[in-house]
């Protein structure tokens, strides 16, 4: 409680923050035995069995299909538009241009500025400028041909770089500067002062595919009392719900958006079904009937949200024996066409305020400085993609710390041993790390499993004929858990029958990251049944509670605690329950594998499902409800300082690789993770996301590119854009360790994303430290190494 006075008027203020989260979470000093322990995914039989519907298994009878005729100029503004001839073809149930949008004309997951149907302008390839429904695709496509468009083309931007300019070309009336963001902790001048060596580097990275297998699917569905259902795959049910709504021009209450199960999104189902949502809604409003709009795989690559390129800049001083006296960077953040989740939801929400935090990395420095800058291009735009901005900038400082360690003559491990973040360390952004801080830890498991020393010594030729040279690379990461949001809340609610099963309503989404399994997990360890008790309710807005995306590693951590919170309400009815029906206290009674039980006499027990019966037949609470949202985040807006994230998560990755010097094609013989995860929930399932995390950094190393040029996207198919095959990744060996989370559900923290991050600069430092040549711009390609090694002046002849 806080006093305020002001005009004389003295106005009281209840602030009601709870300070001690921890508590309230806080678990009864007993073993576990359903959380931490490797339950099979409940998904697994009929994803195997190939029983799952997803989007494009859905029967079509009735629906109409739709399609977007889209611009192919990437900068350009519409002078006219004739859909005369399209709206006359045979099967053809509307053509809508964009003044036939029925409320806002626009959608988005933060700024609502990509037009449903472009009126005016268009500021990619991808934007759609009339939208189609017809009784077949074959028609769609007929009356796509028929829509007449005269443009006038504009000049366009295609460098973030170039946006800058004062005379470049305005893509969006406010200009082309989204968003200018700094961090400045200590005094870097001084900081490099202090160094022995300094070095600068430029590090750039390109747009990446999601590619998932699943191409993008919405269904649009009128209902008779007038609500429009929406269901396909997608990350935020409650974001897409609301969108539709402003576009439809009705209360939120009049969308109702149901989450089919989903063939893979890694951040790019979050964004697209917004889009494609809006648009079939559009038509199923004006047609009256269901409509479908199903993407190609090319029109994916065209038209959804990529992983932002960025060209980092950064400046790295250190003393001889290795201490980090000042970091300095700067990001050129490409946005592309529109906002989607690039900008700032204060305090430090958005991918791009996610990047600069984390752009020092989870090194003591202290002295730090990092300006970065949000740009729109005429390119696709940049949206949310596993990892959110940081496997970016762990490409930049983690390939810095190894051109450091080499500077001075150390070794990157013995570089990074000596810098990483501890208990009390302080980050760039001055926050303090008071809790779960399992980096060294990291370090220390990984390079004793890999035999750091051993390998590290032994590098050099793979072959006789020396054309091969074998090396090892190594590479840290951290990432949040939550997104730093002020309104980053969860709710769960948690139903319990008479005959002691239960329902779960939890609006987190199943794509593959093992929600569906890990989540009934935590429900029946805090009631004390088992988790196939435990069925959990497909995410639909109108049946579950409000829980915000599935994004930002948040699902176990925050969904769990919200879960635990509503089980202990119901949890709290049994207990009476049981209490009166054994004459023993509550704070005696323990619950496990489904008996209810006194603790100081387990003989004197109860079956759960009896006490479940009785609770019910005396009318007590069998209803939770839990909300949990984590410690309010902070960070200045003009300095960067703050604590934006409540915990992290952190990581040491170590790969060997072989390089072919003639080709400069590469080859991953070894590879060792190491997680510090609070609490692994359930192992298993922990070790897939691993096996997967690495799989797309290596993609991201060595193959994957969106190639644009001119704004036209040269490899729009799967043929063209390369993603790596069970042939490429090796064995990968994963380390889990446990600093507990006091935040988090039974101590865990979030791992959905951080498995890719540090996979991407480690294989990079291993490709240098086997031939020399230092790749600086992805994807390293043969080509690229070759070029490397050519400006190297060739591998290492030792």
């Amino acid at each position: 409680m806080q006093d305020k006075t002001q005009d004389k008027t003295q106005t009281q203020v209840l602030t009601r923050e709870d300070t001690d989260l921890a508590r309230r979470l806080r678990t009864a000093d007993k073993p576990l035995t359903v959380a931490g322990t490797s339950v099979r995914r409940r998904d697994d039989p009929l994803k195997v069995t190939g029983k799952l519907k997803y989007g494009a298994d859905y029967p079509a009878e009735g629906f109409l299909f739709g399609k977007i005729l889209r611009s192919p100029h990437p900068h350009a503004l519409i002078k006219s538009i004739d859909t005369k001839k399209a709206k006359e073809l045979e099967g053809v149930a509307a053509v809508l241009t964009a003044e036939d949008v029925p409320g806002r004309n626009g959608f988005g997951a933060i700024i609502p500025d990509q037009p449903v149907i472009c009126g005016d302008k268009v500021r990619f390839i991808g934007d759609g400028v009339a939208l189609v429904a017809a009784e077949t695709e074959t028609i769609a496509h007929e009356a796509l041909k028929l829509i007449e468009v005269e443009y006038e083309v504009l000049p366009g931007i295609f460098d973030p770089r170039d946006a800058m300019a004062p005379d470049a070309p305005k893509i969006h009336e406010k200009g082309n500067i989204l968003s200018d963001d700094k961090l400045v902790k200590g005094d870097v001048e001084m900081g490099f002062a202090e160094a022995d060596v300094i070095l600068e580097r430029t590090y750039q990275v390109p747009f990446l595919e999601h590619a998932y297998l699943e191409p993008d699917t919405v269904m649009a569905i009128p209902q008779p009392d007038g609500v429009m259902l929406i269901e396909g795959p997608m990350q935020a049910p409650f974001t897409t719900r609301r969108n539709v709504a402003p576009v439809l021009g009705v209360p939120i209450n009049r969308v109702r958006v149901r989450q089919i199960h989903m063939g893979g999104g890694f951040g790019g189902k979050e964004d697209s079904p917004i889009d494609l949502a809006c648009r079939a809604a559009v038509l199923a409003v004006h047609t009256g009937r269901p409509v479908k709009i199903t993407l190609e795989r090319e029109e994916v690559t065209i038209q959804t949200a990529k992983r932002h390129p960025m060209i980092m800049e950064v400046k790295l001083g250190a003393k001889k024996d290795g201490t980090l006296t000042a970091f300095q960077g700067v990001i050129y953040d490409e946005q592309g066409a529109y906002a989607s989740l690039g900008p700032k939801i204060p305090p430090a929400g958005g991918s791009h305020v996610h990047a600069m935090v984390m752009m020092p990395g989870p090194y003591e420095i202290p002295n730090a400085k990092v300006d970065a800058y949000l740009l729109f291009t005429n390119h696709p735009y940049g949206g949310a993609m596993r990892g959110f901005g940081a496997p970016q900038v762990h490409i930049a400082h983690e390939q810095m710390m190894d051109e450091m360690a080499a500077e001075l003559g150390l070794s990157p491990v013995e570089m990074r041993r000596k810098n990483a973040f501890k208990l009390g360390s302080q980050t760039a952004t001055g926050q303090v790390l008071n809790q779960s801080v399992g980096l060294r830890q990291t370090l220390e498991s990984c390079a004793e499993r890999f035999g750091w020393d051993e390998k590290y010594a032994a590098s050099g030729w793979a072959d006789e004929a020396h054309t091969k040279r074998r090396g090892v690379g190594v590479a840290m990461g951290w990432y949040r858990t939550s997104i730093g949001t002020n309104g980053d809340g969860c709710g769960a609610a948690v139903h319990l029958h008479e005959d002691g099963s239960v329902l779960l309503y939890s609006g987190i989404t199943e794509m593959g990251q093992g929600a569906f399994t890990v989540l009934p997990q935590i429900c029946a360890e805090e009631l004390g049944v088992e988790p196939e008790d435990v069925r959990i309710v497909q995410p639909d807005t109108d049946l579950v509670p409000e829980s915000g995306p599935t994004v930002g590693s948040r699902s176990t951590t925050l969904m769990g605690n919200a879960i635990i919170l509503a089980a202990r309400q119901v949890k709290e009815s049994l207990m009476d329950t049981a209490s009166m029906m054994l004459m023993v206290p509550t704070e005696r009674l323990e619950a496990k594998n489904r008996k209810i039980y006194d603790r100081e006499n387990p003989e004197k027990s109860l079956e759960f499902a009896a006490v479940a019966g009785a609770t019910m037949a005396a009318g007590k609470r069998m209803i939770g409800q839990g909300w949990w949202t984590p410690p309010k985040p902070s960070l200045d807006g003009h300095t960067g300082q703050g604590a934006p994230y409540h915990v992290y998560t952190y990581s040491t990755h170590m790969v060997q690789v072989v390089v072919d010097v003639e080709t400069g094609e590469v080859a991953l013989e070894d590879y060792v993770a190491a997680f510090d995860v609070g609490k692994a929930i359930n192992p298993k399932a922990l070790e897939g996301q691993i096996e997967g995390g690495v799989a797309m950094g290596l993609g991201y190393a060595l193959m994957e590119e969106v190639v644009l040029d001119q704004g036209v996207t040269q490899n729009p198919s799967l043929q063209g854009y390369l993603v790596p095959t069970m042939l490429d990744v090796p064995d990968i060996q994963p380390v889990i360790l446990e600093e507990t989370n006091e935040m988090g559900p039974y101590g865990a923290k979030g791992i959905g994303e951080m498995p890719n991050i540090p996979a991407t600069p480690a294989i990079l430092n291993a490709i240098t430290h086997a031939c020399g040549g230092r790749v600086r711009r992805l994807p390293a390609d043969p080509e690229r190494i070759f070029w490397a090694m050519k400006e190297a002046g060739g591998p290492p002849q030792d």
